[in-house]
Parts: C-alpha cells; sequence; structure tokens
C-alpha cells in the first residue's frame, strides 16, 4: 500500500475503511496524516485570525478610537487586541479548527508511541451513530422479545430451544441448564417470532469441558449473553 493511499484510509474508521482494503493502514500512513492535518488546521486558525483582526479594526470608527485614546489613554486602545483575540478564538469555526490540530498531534503521536491508527474523530462518531443506527434496525427487524421456548428430551439426553434472538454458541461451548452440562449438535432456521432452533444433547461425562455458559430462558428479554 503506497504512502498517500495509507494516509487518505487513517482518517477512515474501521467500518468504513474495510470497504476499501483489508489490509492494517501502516501506522506511517496515521503518522503523516496528523501531522498533514495539524499542519493545515494551524495555517487555517492564523490565515483566519489575520482576516478576522483586519475586519473587526475596519469595523471600528476611527473617530470612536480616538476618542477612547484621548478619553482612557494608550491602555483602553492596548485591550482591543487580547478581546478581538478571544473573540477569534470563541468562534464555532476556530473551535472545530482547534480541535482538528489536537487531534492530529494525538493521532501523530499514537503512531509513533503505539504504532496505532488512530480515526478522524468526527468520522469516528460519525460510525458510532452508524452503527447505533443498525443496530436499533437489526432489533426491530427480529422482533419482539419473548421467553425462550425449552423442550426437554423425556430421556433427558437432548435439549430443543426456540429463541427469538440468536446465540453465540459454538460446538465448543458448554451449555449449562439446571444442573446438566449440554453441548450443541446443530441449528436450525425456523417460523417467528422464535426463529432461532438450537439442537443440543447431553455432554459425555468423559468430554473435555470449556466455555461454560449458564443459560437461561429469559436472557432474550433482557439481551442477549
Amino acid at each position: 500500500m503506497n504512502i498517500l493511499a495509507a494516509t487518505l484510509l487513517s482518517f477512515l474508521p474501521k467500518r468504513y475503511r474495510e470497504q476499501f482494503t483489508e489490509f492494517e493502514i501502516p501506522s506511517q500512513g496515521a503518522l503523516l496524516g496528523g501531522i498533514l492535518q495539524l499542519l493545515i488546521s494551524l495555517g487555517l486558525i492564523i490565515h483566519g485570525y489575520f482576516a478576522y483582526i483586519n475586519a473587526r479594526m475596519a469595523e471600528l470608527p476611527a473617530d470612536q478610537v480616538l476618542k477612547v485614546s484621548e478619553k482612557n489613554g494608550e491602555s483602553a486602545i492596548m485591550l482591543l487586541g487580547p478581546l478581538i483575540v478571544m473573540e477569534y478564538l470563541l468562534q464555532f469555526t476556530t473551535i472545530l479548527l482547534i480541535i482538528m490540530v489536537i487531534e492530529g498531534a494525538v493521532r501523530a503521536i499514537a503512531a509513533v508511541a503505539a504504532e496505532e491508527t488512530w480515526p478522524d474523530l468526527f468520522l469516528y462518531l460519525f460510525a458510532r451513530l452508524h452503527d447505533k443506527v443498525d443496530a436499533d434496525s437489526h432489533e426491530r427487524s427480529l422482533g419482539a422479545r419473548l421467553r425462550d421456548e425449552v423442550q426437554i428430551d423425556p430421556t433427558g439426553e437432548s435439549l430443543q430451544i426456540k429463541s427469538c434472538r440468536p446465540k453465540e454458541w459454538t460446538n465448543l461451548t458448554t451449555i449449562s441448564h439446571e444442573g446438566q452440562f449440554y453441548e450443541l449438535v446443530s441449528t436450525q432456521k425456523a417460523q417467528a417470532p422464535r426463529q432461532f432452533l438450537y439442537f443440543l444433547r447431553k455432554k459425555p461425562p468423559t468430554a473435555v469441558i470449556r466455555g461454560i455458559y449458564a443459560y437461561d430462558p429469559d436472557e432474550a428479554l433482557q439481551g442477549t449473553k
């Protein structure tokens, strides 16, 4: 990956970056991106400052400035400078540029000190909002949350569970239910509202027990464990 592509991609959060490349972004790209962000933002602050000062001074009538000077002395005129500077620093655009200067410095330091690629703050916040919208949409698509339906084989050797939400079980998961240990045999798609069907069987006494999952039929009401 060339340094220009790495620099541009370093600004993107992971969810957007993965649409362009499956590889990790070199920290050199984040370093260069952070430095450029810092310098460009700082340059815009300085340029904007002089433009703002000139515009504000042009708005002040010369006769009023002379009157203030004659009445309160040169100290009153000298106070105008700091006041205009403070006024400029409190502008919305200036605050955004200051944040970008700080962010650029932090991104560059992270790239050097920890070889990490930190995305742009505003794009990161947008990505988090995007994740939240997707999660809410997915939650609505699954329907209302209901208690799981559990059917135990009369012999007690197998278990069938219907749930309205998917479970993060694998063949290596040991599921604990009512004092017994079970393992996942297979999964199937069922009809709504409980569209996730799981078939479990009792774990053999000699089997290795890993990753015990304490199963509760009410867990889908609060969220996936």
